[in-house]
């Protein structure tokens, strides 16, 4: 496994960023998580969505058409994201695994930020789903990841422990959920951090649109149901492995759904309209901090990052949720505002991963990240879209999902093309099960409005035996140099 070590924190070369009188300013940084937001956004092509804020904010941002989560479920995602490092390299692959347990003097990114006279600040879900799983080292004071009077439901029939209803609409304001409580607290910390002559590093973790898919009732009305396709029959794609589909059934879990996820197209289309209502109702919130960030005259020297944590599937493919390695779980939305050096309404195809973001923010704020990071800076991505990046990205997943040591890992990457995942015994290595995807060929996939949906398993194919083993041969040699699948600890 390659060392996360704590590096020498000072500055390097500074990048001169609009607004700035002073020459050594250094820039704010707001970084806006959004839990299980797939690309359902306007500024993505979805038709569906109603979401004006965050669409105007890509309008001065770049956004990454192609990035990519290493893992797709909340924990493990944030962690590799807010540690620089592959999920191999920190052993979180669940989300109550916890990475000081293996990197016990990691850097986090915001305790980069803190370590260099930053006050950071974390509040919503930024780093994990629970309290105790929360890194308070990280950050300038404890993170408030939610209060007593923050709901989640606020009907009288979803009120009790554990999950309820899979969606709840009432007619209440904004504050009446708790997203709209933590845009409020966002928007009060703004206006302290004003009043300090210190650059802050502002963490907001929305809890939308993860289930259950809870938003005032306005949000709803937003959409007309006829517009939400029905997927609750949808079929699962041709000759993928079983192993492919998370035997975790999440929204199984909720009052009125079957176990096994097999829902009825009434209910589906009910579910689809739920997270609709969810994307735009986080919208909402996202524009009130943005709004507040322009009022206090911070807007010019404050490097913003949106991200959702992974993206989700709602029935596509016969797949509700995440944990799998394919694309709709996979793809993930992500603009970066730098102002003085990103271009307005630009976007870019290159391939990266949530691993690059790490020292992207560190080079944009004139600091020296630790050595051994996963990812590489975006800088140059940022200054010049059209430059040529990764070739391919990698994305994994474990089975089964359990806080133990998995038995089973499931390696995928992503290339211009083609989407290749081999399933293997852990840590043995041994070959399980494989799958190739031809972005290319309706046969293999369907770009389905804005998504692209795997629709057949074309690795046994003679006509891709060589694309399959050329690609088998690039995942070994990125595995290795990456320290993955236990290469690092057989050498």
């Amino acid at each position: 496994m390659c060392a996360l070590g704590s590096g020498a924190l000072g500055l390097v070369s500074p990048l001169k960023l609009q607004g700035s009188e002073k020459k050594n300013r250094r820039p704010n940084v707001l970084f806006i998580a959004i839990d299980d937001l797939r690309t359902s956004l306007g500024c993505y092509g979805d038709k569906i969505a109603k979401t004006p804020n965050i669409d105007t904010l890509a309008k001065s941002s770049l956004l990454f058409n192609r990035a990519y989560c290493n893992q797709a479920v909340c924990g493990p995602s944030r962690v590799s994201m807010l540690t620089g490092l592959l999920p191999d390299n920190t052993g979180v692959w669940h989300n109550r695994n916890l990475f000081r347990d293996t990197r016990p003097n990691a850097i986090t990114l915001p305790q980069l930020f803190k370590n260099n006279g930053y006050h950071a600040q974390s509040m919503g879900k930024v780093l994990a789903g629970r309290s105790s799983e929360e890194d308070p080292q990280s950050w300038s004071v404890p993170p408030i990841r939610s209060r007593e009077d923050w709901k989640s439901y606020v009907l009288p029939e979803n009120q009790g422990s554990g999950k309820q209803s899979p969606t709840e609409k009432a007619d209440v304001p904004d504050e009446g959920y708790r997203d709209g409580q933590l845009a409020k607290l966002a928007v009060e910390t703004l206006e302290s951090l004003k009043q300090k002559d210190q650059p802050f590093f502002l963490a907001v973790g929305f809890f939308k649109p993860h289930l259950p898919f809870n938003a005032p009732k306005k949000y709803w009305d937003l959409y007309d149901p006829a517009v939400f396709e029905p997927q609750a029959k949808a079929r699962r794609t041709k000759g993928a492995p079983d192993v492919a589909y998370s035997e975790q059934m999440e929204l199984g879990g909720y009052r009125g759904v079957p176990k096994n996820e097999n829902v009825s197209v009434e209910q589906a289309l009910k579910l689809r309209h739920g997270y609709y209502a969810c994307v735009s109702y986080v919208d909402a919130q996202v524009g009130k901090v943005l709004a507040a960030l322009e009022r206090l005259g911070l807007e010019k020297n404050t490097i913003v990052v949106l991200w959702g944590d992974h993206g989700f599937s709602l029935g596509e493919a016969g797949h509700w949720c995440k944990k799998t390695n394919f694309e709709m779980d996979t793809h993930v939305p992500l603009m970066i505002r730098a102002p003085g050096i990103t271009q307005r309404g630009v976007s870019t195809e290159a391939l990266i991963e949530y691993v690059d973001i790490y020292p992207t923010l560190a080079e944009l704020a004139r600091l020296r990240a630790p050595g051994g990071l996963d990812g590489k800076s975006l800088v140059p991505i940022l200054q010049n879209p059209r430059r040529p990046w990764r070739q391919a990205v990698l994305s994994q997943h474990s089975r089964p999902f359990k806080p133990s040591t998995p038995e089973v890992m499931g390696y995928s990457i992503r290339t211009d093309t083609h989407r290749y995942t081999r399933w293997l015994k852990y840590p043995s290595r041994k070959i399980l099960a494989q799958e190739l995807y031809d972005y290319t060929s309706r046969s293999s996939a369907e770009l389905k409005g804005a998504f692209l949906i795997e629709r057949q398993n074309i690795v046994d194919n003679p006509a891709y035996t060589e694309t399959r083993d050329r690609l088998s041969k690039e995942m070994d040699k990125m595995l290795k140099s990456r320290n993955c699948a236990g290469y690092g600890d057989a050498q």
